[in-house]
């Protein structure tokens, strides 16, 4: 039998030092292993070699986008904060304020992935000034402060991680009465978690799937799924969840608040808006008869005097008057 011969090839790919240990028979074949392995290496090399001289190109490219005049793109969710809006704009991404007819961007986010603000869902103004966002590329919630008062939005990377990256996909974010809790309603997790307002490890409140999350007058949490019992009631105190609309009238529910006596709900498929009150009645309030202006509403909020639609679709933020269902515009393209 032949003898085994111990060889060692050396090369160096990427500036780190590969050693080969290869056992061959004393032949020609050893050699030519060893070769075709050498040429495997030279390969690999090449290919990593072409990736890092791309890097740049696409550094640059990534910079150019954001040089650029930020258009509305993607607007999904809406929140009320004072006498200003809040609108999530998925694919830019970023968070936009509007204030009358004025409209600037409050945080601009990052097309980078696995980094802040890359895939904001979800917005609520902060207790305390600022505004909290739920982002999904880094599986969080953040905490922003207020806007710049030169106008100038806010880095991605400006706002305070509280979950330590416990929450999967934040799809609905909501606030205490008392100002005290965040909630939060985890699509990957199909739950409702709960942390406190500074930040802190989340708690299992209820088992629902929350796409829409909004409080009552008498501190009681709704919150809409688009699963087979669409709206349900949750006593936060007690940790317990109640289905209220038990038979899914919506074709895909996406958005829910409440006002006063009453919710609303927009069904997305259906081009829709409804009205459901706290014994489970619901009735479609907008769409059809006439009643197109919207695409595809996702995200709700409401005012005295209108309630506030999110439609991507539209690529537009709606109003519609509570009493005519006269629709406005809200977003500048």
């Amino acid at each position: 039998m032949s003898n085994l011969i111990l060889r060692t090839v050396t090369t160096r790919t990427m500036n780190k030092l590969c050693v080969i240990v290869i056992f061959s028979h004393a032949s020609i074949l050893g050699h030519v292993v060893a070769l075709l392995l050498l040429a495997v290496l030279a390969a690999g090399s090449t290919v990593a070699i072409a990736q890092e001289a791309k890097a740049p190109a696409e550094q640059k490219a990534d910079q150019k986008n954001d040089d650029a005049k930020p258009v509305v793109t993607y607007p999904r969710d809406v929140a009320v904060d004072g006498d200003s809006l809040l609108v999530v704009d998925l694919d830019l991404p970023g968070i936009w304020k509007i204030d009358g007819d004025k409209q600037t961007l409050y945080v601009k986010g990052t097309k980078f992935l696995r980094k802040p603000m890359n895939r904001p869902w979800c917005v609520v103004p902060h207790p305390e000034g600022g505004i909290l966002v739920g982002d999904s590329a880094t599986r969080e919630v953040y905490a922003f402060p207020k806007a710049s008062p030169d106008g100038k939005p806010l880095a991605s990377d400006s706002g305070t991680p509280l979950t330590n990256g416990y929450i999967g996909i934040p799809m609905a974010i909501a606030v205490s009465l008392d100002g005290k809790t965040i909630y939060v309603g985890d699509a990957e997790k199909r739950a409702v978690f709960s942390l406190p307002i500074g930040g802190g490890k989340p708690e299992l409140v209820a088992r629902v799937n929350a796409r829409g999350l909004s409080f009552d007058g008498e501190g009681y949490l709704w919150a809409v799924t688009p699963d087979a019992e669409a709206v349900y009631r949750i006593d936060t105190k007690n940790k317990k969840a109640e289905a209220i609309i038990k038979e899914r009238p919506y074709q895909f529910p996406s958005g829910l608040t409440w006002a006063g006596d009453h919710g609303y709900v927009s069904d997305v498929y259906g081009k829709s808006i409804w009205k459901f009150t706290a014994d489970g009645k619901t009735e479609k309030w907008y769409g059809g008869d006439g009643q197109d202006a919207l695409g595809g509403p996702v995200g709700l909020a409401v005012t005295e005097d209108a309630v506030l639609v999110a439609d991507p679709k539209k690529k537009q933020t709606l109003s519609i008057d509570r009493k005519s269902k006269k629709v406005t515009e809200r977003m500048q393209p």
